[in-house]
């Protein structure tokens, strides 16, 4: 839970009480919930996807398969982007961590359809490039959006998913999402409410809607 800051007879000592804690969380953030565990925990889910199904992907599954990895590979992209743009300081390491956990679900999304993960969804890129090479509350405000985005995109595309291999990778990838979107929330300090409400809308991906 979040401290309550203490009352300051002015602005300055509230700048600064604000300034340190943004630096505490963030330094935080890159220790357990922030770097070791957003990798830890994405290199865990996606690595068992195999084992755990008992149907391969249908040929309509592919085709809704392709459009989700497409997604993540605009997500890396813009990540990337991110990083190429700013020196975002102790939060630059969990940019590069959610940069590579992207890119590491449209590689196994990408081996368990057979195709080659190389072509991102330029439209969604285009629309949030210059928010992720913005400010930094812009690119907060951005970065979160888009994993809420891909969480309801990934969740409304469960129920179009017609083999069990699809169902599994797909939801080992949206609870890694979620929690990119957590870790972001909790970085911008938002209140508890809104760190547990997902407000993203799902992208029309093949039927998703």
């Amino acid at each position: 839970m979040d401290r309550l800051p203490a009352e300051a007879p002015d602005s300055a000592p509230v700048a600064a009480e604000s300034a340190a804690d943004a630096v505490a969380t963030r330094r935080r953030l890159i220790g357990a919930a922030g770097l070791a565990g957003l990798a830890s925990a994405a290199t865990a889910l996606v690595s068992q996807t195999a084992s755990a199904s008992t149907n391969l992907p249908t040929e309509e599954d592919t085709v809704l398969l392709t459009a989700a990895m497409q997604l993540e590979l605009t997500a890396r992209d813009l990540y990337r982007h991110r990083l190429d743009s700013a020196d975002d300081g102790d939060l630059g390491p969990v940019v590069s961590v959610m940069a590579e956990n992207h890119e590491a679900y449209a590689q196994a999304i990408a081996g368990h359809i057979g195709v080659s993960a190389d072509t991102r969804n330029d439209d969604v890129y285009e629309s949030l490039e210059a928010a992720f090479g913005g400010s930094a509350d812009e690119f907060l405000a951005a970065a979160r959006g888009l994993e809420e985005t891909a969480v309801a995109t990934h969740t409304a595309l469960l129920e179009e998913y017609e083999s069990d291999d699809a169902v599994v990778l797909t939801a080992s990838i949206l609870v890694i999402e979620a929690r990119h979107s957590t870790v972001l929330a909790d970085v911008m300090n938002l209140p508890l409410e809104e760190r547990l409400v997902n407000s993203g809308e799902a992208l029309s991906l093949g039927g998703a809607a």
